[in-house]
């Protein structure tokens, strides 16, 4: 019994949507639920933020450390040297805000100076909220200090000195070309980005205090499986969702679009994967105050790959304004630019041309015609905005060339070949050709070949260079209209005017055969063993000759039996001069007796086999 209640609860339907539904109405609420306030360290969040240390006194700006890895405010910042470092990189929480450089001090020394004050404010002050703010000195110099939000001028203590080196080197320009208003704005930078990193320090500090309540860990710990959780019902239900699209599309849709419906099912399915797990463990990891700084420091590693890989991709390369980056640009604009155009293309034959009573050779070719138009101008619009101009493509053009030159002969005959088809048209889709004692049915003009399917609908991949290299017989070219010779032979002394009503008769009842021009019936020879006629009849499809051929045979062959003619087969006749020679002597010795039916009939075999061997007709 309890197996059967268990298998019931597990293939039960409703109880799964129920389940689902808690899930993630529970998950989404802890996802939404604000951080609860509890206790840290024996002192309430609420008064964390709140209390502070009586005894402790801030230094005022007279009292700020001289350590700080810059210039005296009675050096001048013109006679600052570049060293040539590349600088130290401060540290808010093991993770980099900027880069400061060598200046009176090592910018090891700089970058130190600055962690060491950021600690000191944040630890005795009970994690005070902060403020970073940019002044100028009596010198002209631009710094930054840093206080607490709400007791700035109480609280303030010298940061550093942004200095020309500092502002060139984040620039990346020389250090002749900064001016002082270039320090000035990249001072206001580094107040913004110091302001954030201390703010972020803080909040996970915070809530790390926060956390060391075993309630609060609980629940940061369930509120993050819960967002894995809710991720994971996500992913189901997409998952589901788009198996019940593809079937749907494929119901609907045309057959061909099967394989394209599985690659997008197979693209969406791996795009919708990464977006749904990368957004629920993000989330999930967020609400674990240790593992925000590993949170933080992935995504900035993150980051400076990809600030790598667009540098190396933005670079131009050797010789040349022209970057990797701007040729991916350029092949997806241009493949964009193919399809819009093929799709437009296609519109257009079915929209326009297909209803102007054109022939299928002509719509075809106009398509084509028209594609290649919209290509040529899309490639031009697309160029610049992938920042390429004609000029820089003088190199790719010459590797091409070259390229044609050596080896690619064949393929530039072919498309030339395929330029000529379509604007002399010597064939066209539907036409019925023959090149190279292959006979088909056109069915598409490629590129570099052009597609035959033949009467037993093999299709044979034909260079479109044999169709102007070669003889071609194009049996649809202009007027489709064609004349098909019906050989017939009858025994001599038949009536020629019946086999000639009985064969117009034959080809008048087939509706394959053209009315006008009408049917013709000729006397072409006088044979060995017949009289040989003629049937000549006219038909506008080509491809239909073989077929018709069978069909007008079987009709006269039923004709001729009906009007008792006959059709003769190859005949022989032996005469034998004399049988002299092969008659037996008598028995007593006379005269020769005539000779008997099997000496006869010998007599003739031998002479049979005789005629054989001369003439090879039995």
């Amino acid at each position: 019994m309890g197996v059967r209640v268990q298998r019931a609860i597990r293939d039960s339907v409703l109880l799964k949507g129920a389940a689902l539904a808690v899930g993630l109405i529970a998950g989404i609420g802890l996802w939404l639920l604000p951080a609860p306030v509890s206790k840290a360290a024996g002192i309430p969040v609420a008064q964390a933020l709140e209390l502070r240390d009586p005894g402790f006194s801030h230094p005022t700006p007279a009292e700020a450390p001289t350590l700080e890895g810059s210039p005296s405010p009675t050096s001048s910042p013109l006679r600052i040297p570049l060293t040539g470092q590349e600088g130290t990189e401060v540290l808010v929480g093991n993770i980099p805000v900027f880069r400061l450089q060598t200046a009176e001090y090592p910018s090891d020394v700089r970058a130190d100076n600055v962690r060491a004050i950021i600690e000191r404010f944040l630890e005795e002050g009970q994690l005070p909220e902060p403020e970073v703010r940019v002044a100028q000195d009596a010198n002209g110099q631009y710094v930054l200090r840093l206080g607490e939000r709400g007791r700035f001028e109480a609280t303030q203590r010298y940061l550093f000195t942004v200095t020309y080196a500092d502002a060139a080197a984040e620039r990346r320009v020389p250090l002749g070309q900064v001016s002082l208003n270039d320090v000035r704005l990249v001072a206001n930078t580094w107040a913004r980005r110091l302001e954030q990193a201390i703010a972020e320090y803080r909040q996970d500090r915070l809530d790390l205090q926060r956390a060391q309540d075993p309630r609060v860990l609980m629940l940061t710990i369930l509120a993050g499986l819960a967002t894995v959780a809710v991720g994971f019902f996500l992913w189901r239900l997409f998952d589901r969702s788009l198996v019940r699209l593809q079937s749907w599309l494929e119901l609907k849709a045309d057959p061909a679009w099967g394989s394209w419906i599985d690659i997008a099912g197979v693209l969406l399915r791996g795009l919708g994967a990464i977006l749904i797990a990368g957004i629920s463990l993000d989330r999930g990891i967020s609400f674990i105050p240790a593992l925000r700084p590993f949170q933080r420091a992935f995504y900035l590693g993150l980051g400076r790959v990809v600030a790598t890989a667009l540098g190396v991709l933005t670079q131009p390369l050797p010789n040349s304004s022209v970057s990797i980056a701007s040729l991916l640009v350029f092949f997806v604009l241009a493949a964009l630019v193919f399809t819009v155009a093929h799709y437009v293309s296609v519109g257009f034959k079915q929209r326009f041309l297909s209803r102007l009573g054109l022939d299928l050779g002509t719509q075809e070719s106009t398509t084509a015609i028209f594609k290649y138009i919209l290509t040529l101008f899309g490639i031009l619009l697309v160029l610049p905005f992938s920042g390429l101009n004609l000029g820089s493509l003088a190199v790719i053009a010459g590797a091409v060339g070259l390229g044609i030159g050596f080896g690619l002969q064949n393929l530039s005959n072919n498309y030339i070949s395929y330029i000529a088809i379509l604007l002399e048209r010597p064939i066209q889709v539907g036409d019925l050709v023959e090149v190279d004692n292959l006979l088909g049915i056109v069915e598409r003009i490629g590129p570099r070949a052009t597609v035959l399917r033949t009467l037993d609908r093999i299709f044979v991949i034909v260079p479109n260079s044999r169709f102007t290299e070669s003889k071609v017989v194009n049996w649809s070219y202009r007027d489709p209209r064609c004349r098909i010779h019906i050989p017939v032979g009858v025994a001599y002394g038949s009536d020629t005017t019946l086999v000639t009503e009985a064969l117009l008769s034959a080809a008048k009842e087939n509706p394959r055969v053209l009315s006008s021009p009408a049917p013709q019936v000729w006397l072409k020879s006088f044979g060995p063993s017949s009289l040989n006629f003629e049937l000549l009849v006219w038909i506008n499809r080509p491809q239909d000759q073989f077929v018709l051929i069978s069909e007008l045979n079987f009709a006269i062959e039923a004709e001729f039996r009906r009007r008792g003619i006959r059709i003769p087969f190859p005949q022989q006749d032996i005469h034998i001069r004399s049988l002299e020679g092969f008659a037996p002597p008598s028995q007593n010795g006379g005269s020769r007796s005539l000779p008997d039916a099997a000496s006869i009939q010998s007599a003739l075999s031998e002479a049979a086999k005789s005629l054989e061997d001369q003439n090879g007709v039995s």
